[in-house]
């Protein structure tokens, strides 16, 4: 890896950190919301004041069983041009947030870790940048005025919240559940409406039989079904875990037989309570249809409990489910029952 980015560094032309039009100002402060893998996880505060950059990450951190928050901050002198002073490095977020970078190369510092190496834009417009960082391939997107509007770095994307607009702070994204609307019977749905796939080009026919035992077996392999490690592991490992670590495991059991499935993120309604953040699989059948199976608690998959946000791949960054994560944060959308006339 190291190789790749001494040639990197080499290919291209060095360049000084952005310093657009609208670039990030002394005084300014903006804050982001972190999904990984479509699930809303934090947020990241960044701030530039006299000299002094700062960042701060607020994320759900899972440990023992509980789930709680973890704040760091890294506060950074930097110059004028945005680089550390004494250094020549710029922190990571800041060369970012100043306005899409020009193409070439700079010295970059991740502010958490302190790792320091070549960011490269590889390709810019005045309203996206593309490259690497650290080798990390990214997709930045800012708006007319050159202000960052979202990051996309992996399984990991940013989108910029708001001035004012009002978050919780992790875990408690979703501590009230989302109100539902229309009394407390009829199919769920969301408004505005949108459109999820019924299937994924890549799901694999399976049958019902074979989908259902081990949706059974994935169940069982979890004695303890409250948050852990194992919801943000890729294959869902452990012995503890949640609904997304349920759904993970299904997914990879699964692709280790030849089958492929899709992870539906979606909402849970309990009781005629509000609707809750809830993950589940959906199996395309041979001979047409699909099947939908929630292996976290085994119950039945029906339009009146469980609604679905979006169909992605176990394995992608799951950038719709991030989307519409945010949407319902932000109360642009609405859960609503059917029985109710809009």
């Amino acid at each position: 890896m190291k190789a790749l980015l001494a040639i990197a560094m080499l290919a291209l032309p060095v360049n000084p950190a952005s310093t657009g039009p609208e670039a990030a100002r002394a005084g300014s402060s903006a804050r982001f919301v972190f999904a990984w893998r479509g699930v809303p996880v934090g947020t990241v505060g960044l701030s530039l004041d006299a000299g002094r950059f700062t960042y701060t990450s607020r994320h759900l951190h899972v440990r023992d069983g509980h789930a709680g928050e973890r704040v760091r901050e890294v506060a950074l002198k930097v110059d004028a041009s945005g680089r550390v002073t004494g250094a020549d490095a710029v922190p990571q977020a800041l060369w970012l947030w100043r306005g899409p970078p020009p193409e070439g190369c700079v010295k970059g510092r991740e502010e958490l870790s302190g790792q320091e190496g070549p960011h490269c834009v590889t390709a810019r417009s005045p309203t996206s940048a593309e490259g690497t960082m650290l080798g990390a391939r990214f997709r930045a997107r800012y708006d007319e005025k050159g202000q960052l509007q979202a990051l996309e770095v992996g399984d990991s994307r940013f989108t910029l919240a708001a001035p004012g607009e009002r978050l919780r702070a992790p875990p408690e994204l979703f501590a009230e559940g989302v109100p539902v609307e229309g009394g407390s019977e009829g199919a769920l749905r969301l408004v505005p409406g949108g459109t999820v796939p019924t299937r994924l080009p890549e799901m694999t026919e399976w049958t019902p039989t074979e989908a259902r035992a081990l949706s059974a077996k994935v169940h069982a392999a979890f004695p303890d079904k409250g948050p852990s490690a194992a919801d943000w592991r890729a294959g869902g490992e452990g012995e503890a875990g949640g609904c997304l670590a349920h759904a993970l495991r299904y997914a990879s059991l699964a692709r280790g037989r030849g089958q492929r499935v899709g992870l539906v993120h979606g909402l849970l309604v309990v009781d005629g309570g509000p609707a809750r953040p809830h993950a589940w699989v959906r199996v395309a059948l041979r001979g047409g249809g699909t099947l939908d199976l929630d292996p976290t608690s085994l119950d039945p998959v029906r339009p009146d409990t469980h609604l679905v946000l979006a169909l992605v791949p176990p394995e992608g960054p799951a950038l719709e489910a991030g989307a519409r994560w945010l949407s319902l944060l932000r109360g642009d959308l609405r859960v609503v029952r059917a029985t109710r006339t809009e």
